[in-house]
């Protein structure tokens, strides 16, 4: 066993309703297998959920999804349903806690005000994540639960800023979907106070253009969603374009939507699922079109 590594396998059977998907497949229950790994300054659970009652595909992908703790981001939890169209066509699924969520939660507080006190505290909490982030994708590759290029990421909101922040630090992860995604937390009302903070500022995925120009995005957002900005989602996108020109990119694997059917931070449940199917298309399928992979 890696000395920084150790794991705990807790094996559960979710009952779940059958669900039709345009893939004709349907899974009614996965495993669950819980992995921790230990780290200098805690150790990180990390659940992986795969598809029983079928065959697991020959060259599965593997979801990383993410919400807010890792139990409401798989199936069976608060916001699992999104990453039921993987484990029905024989995909692994799979989450960790966000920083200042799940157990997660330290003397800072929890949710958005938790993360917020966190970066004014000096204590980097989006940095930790993609560390986090990476150390994952390393010890699921080791396993065999994982490929280089076969990762996928998925986030809505505060988790759709991490999963960005993730596929820009890891080349290894093939597309990325935001959902409704914060893009520059000093729109959020709880970081108000501290906005003019250089710290909050260097936030902004505008600063992360140049690693995720050419990469595989889906983004999705209300045009009025007065929660994270629908105009600074536009500006983190159009610096994602003025970046792949500059790198002389003749094609973009960009995809984004500014759509009227949402209420301000709620995305209608199409575009979630439209943002599902975006990372379901095979590698070699987005190679055809042109698209970066």
């Amino acid at each position: 066993m890696n000395t920084f590594t150790s794991f705990l396998i807790r094996t559960i059977l979710l009952g779940l309703a059958c669900v039709p998907v345009a893939s004709g497949f349907a899974a009614t229950e996965a495993t669950s297998e819980e992995i921790v790994i230990d780290r200098p300054y805690g150790k990180l659970v990390v659940e992986v959920q795969t598809p029983v009652g079928q065959k697991l595909a020959d060259d599965p992908l593997l979801l990383l999804n993410f919400s807010s703790d890792r139990k409401s981001a798989l199936l069976g939890g608060r916001y699992g349903s999104i990453v039921r169209p993987f484990l029905d066509q024989g995909y692994r699924v799979a989450s960790f806690d966000l920083p200042s969520h799940g157990d997660r939660v330290d003397e800072c507080g929890s949710s958005i005000a938790g993360m917020c006190a966190s970066v004014v505290a000096g204590k980097k909490p989006f940095d930790l994540f993609v560390e986090d982030g990476q150390l994952v994708i390393d010890e699921l590759i080791k396993r065999g639960l994982a490929k280089r290029g076969r990762i996928m990421v998925c986030g809505v909101s505060r988790a759709g800023y991490c999963a960005l922040r993730l596929a820009a630090a890891d080349d290894r992860i093939g597309a990325v979907s935001a959902l409704s995604p914060v893009t520059d937390w000093r729109d959020l009302k709880e970081f108000a106070q501290v906005k003019e903070q250089p710290e909050v500022a260097k936030l902004a995925l505008t600063n992360y253009a140049d690693q995720l120009a050419g990469k595989r995005i889906y983004t999705a957002i209300g045009n009025a969603d007065g929660r994270v900005g629908t105009d600074a989602c536009t500006r983190f996108i159009l610096s994602i374009n003025e970046a792949e020109k500059k790198k002389g990119l003749k094609t973009s694997g960009l995809r984004y939507l500014i759509v009227d059917d949402s209420v301000d931070h709620t995305l209608n449940t199409r575009w979630r699922q439209e943002g599902i199917q975006f990372l379901l298309k095979p590698p070699a399928a987005a190679e055809q079109q042109g698209l970066p992979q």
